[in-house]
């Protein structure tokens, strides 16, 4: 998109967004439930307290540590060589601290601490990990990591009110959780408190959530919408959305952070090989064509010389403006043989027996001659054209196909990175990062017909504890260091190579899974600095061993590693 035409958008775009007012009186609880998945939890948990606690009245000092296992099928609580059978459910309740205090739990010695109660259950033997924490101390972590905590300040913010309002709408969605920690809703993986640009974000934005015709509105976002926000219809059926619509988004294009995929063409083609994989689609659709032109349909006789022209068509929707085409159109300068004429390799006498068999016969061709126009073929995108030249992005049939032509090669792009609904994350970070919008701007271009509240939250946390002991001073709580990487023992073999993982924080992590796709199960989560041997490369994913585990990790987190000779 050229920058005369964006510049214009955004004018019009800037004259259209006045201030989006916020009412303020609306009240809420404002406690959202979230099921930890992301822990991994098996039959055994270690808790550590570093805020202010209670158990079935029993309170605890800061930093003290729990032990908690459903082995035996109800739940064991070890402290300090104590033992209580919880039964089948227990709650940790926190209670509140001098401001500037940390008041959360750990887990299995992580970093990130989770601000609330606790509610462990038993599910078989596993355990079932259920927080039950304050929006605003939620979004703490949510925010950093549905966006990064280095985004514009402003797209920060217009994530938190995105992700506040989703929270909150699924209050009571289901009977013991409201949202589930990974991207079947939002991801939430705990605080840091190095996340300063997040927290700002969340603190500026307090309480401020969409609603639309008095109700919470569905704030649905997507990491990059390929240059156009998708209807909700298209996505999860209908509903009364009137707030959110099909709309081009420049912005999402413009910025580079947006995950693009590309194949070309040459222009002129010496092997069909250039076709990248589409050759047999092509040549099979030409043979009919060839045959109904005079030439032999056996595609041994047919060669593509070149590409004149290549275009999208047909929309995947019919009731908008749709830029998802589901049809490649190829112009195509083709060569083909004619057959000049069939001989009898032999001449049979009047006078012999007939053969048993009948003659052969040779064939005369004519030399490949071009076709005097081109050849038009139409190849279907989803799934032959998009699975063939590895544009795929999400898994469906949702990416926005685009043509660049240059002087020598058609270059094929896909876009779109999620459902395109809603927000996007890029486009966010380009509207504040490059044209200084607020977030009050950069919402009201991607939920154009919703309003904003501020609630006024009703929920009180339990007063201090007040025991004797526990104004004794302890040692300070400090965040436990994530566990370092384990050192790689073997070494690849002939045919292997090595990766690092590093293109992850330094305390995060990140999971090795048991097929190649995010949904599949975590076998383990590997940390910064892990090395990993290669054993099959298969484009976005990688199958990957350590000395004990095979599994699948995602390319874009790790980086080639060379053994030191």
């Amino acid at each position: 998109m050229n920058r005369t035409f964006r510049c214009l958008i955004l004018l019009m775009a800037l004259m259209m967004l006045s201030s989006l007012p916020v009412a303020h009186g609306e009240k809420m609880e404002g406690i959202v439930r979230v099921l930890l998945t992301k822990l991994n939890l098996t039959d055994r948990v270690e808790i550590s307290l570093d805020g202010s606690y209670t158990l079935n009245g029993i309170a605890f000092q800061r930093g003290s540590d729990l032990i908690v296992s459903s082995a035996s099928g109800t739940l064991m609580v070890y402290y300090e060589g104590m033992s209580l059978d919880a039964g089948k459910t227990l709650t940790l309740t926190r209670h509140a601290v001098p401001q500037g205090q940390e008041n959360g739990l750990r887990f299995n010695g992580a970093y990130e601490l989770h601000p609330g109660d606790l509610v462990l259950s038993v599910q078989g033997k596993q355990l079932r990990p259920v927080l039950h924490a304050p929006v605003e101390e939620y979004l703490l972590g949510v925010v950093p990591y549905e966006m990064s905590d280095s985004f514009p300040l402003e797209a920060l913010k217009a994530q938190a009110v995105a992700a506040r309002t989703y929270a909150l709408k699924r209050i009571g969605a289901h009977a013991d959780y409201d949202v589930v920690d990974n991207t079947n809703d939002q991801a939430y993986y705990g605080v840091k408190k190095e996340h300063t640009n997040a927290a700002r974000a969340v603190k500026e934005t307090a309480g401020v959530c969409g609603y639309y015709k008095g109700k919470m509105a569905d704030c649905y976002y997507s990491a990059s919408n390929g240059g156009q926000t998708e209807l909700v219809s298209h996505v999860w059926g209908e509903g009364d959305y009137g707030y959110l619509s099909m709309i081009d988004d420049p912005y999402d294009v413009e910025n580079r952070e947006s995950v693009v995929k590309s194949a070309s063409f040459p222009k002129v083609i010496t092997d069909h090989s250039q076709l990248r994989g589409l050759e047999n689609d092509i040549l099979g659709l030409l043979s009919e064509i060839m045959e109904s032109k005079g030439y032999d349909g056996d595609t041994r006789h047919i060669r593509i010389a070149g590409i004149d022209k290549a275009e999208l068509a047909l929309p995947l929707y019919t009731d908008s403006p749709s830029r998802i085409m589901t049809l490649l159109k190829l112009s195509l300068q083709v060569e083909g043989r004619r057959l000049l004429r069939m001989d009898d390799e032999e001449e049979i006498s009047i006078f012999e027996l007939p053969p048993t068999e009948p003659p052969r016969q040779t064939e005369t061709w004519s030399q490949m001659e071009r076709l005097k126009e081109p050849v038009l073929i139409a190849l279907d995108i989803f799934p032959a054209v998009e699975s063939t030249l590895g544009l795929s992005i999400n898994g469906g049939s949702n990416e926005i196909m685009t043509i660049q032509e240059t002087d020598s090669a058609f270059i094929l792009e896909s876009r779109r990175y999620g459902h395109g609904v809603g927000m996007s994350q890029r486009g966010a970070q380009c509207m504040a990062g490059n044209y200084d919008w607020n977030y009050l701007q950069i919402l009201r271009f991607y939920y154009p017909g919703m309003d904003l509240k501020t609630l006024n939250y009703t929920f009180a946390m339990p007063k201090a504890l007040g025991q004797t002991f526990l104004s004794t001073p302890a040692p300070a709580a400090t965040p436990t260091p994530r566990p370092t990487a384990q050192p790689l023992r073997s070494t690849p073999g002939p045919d292997q190579s090595m990766v690092i993982v590093n293109n992850i924080g330094v305390n995060s992590y990140l999971n090795l899974r048991a097929e190649a796709n995010t949904q599949s199960a975590v076998l383990r989560q590997l940390y910064y600095g892990q090395q990993l041997i290669v054993l099959q490369d298969m484009g976005e994913w990688l199958q990957v061993r350590t000395d004990d585990i095979t599994g699948y990790v995602m390319r874009s987190f790790v980086n080639p590693f060379v053994l030191p000779q």
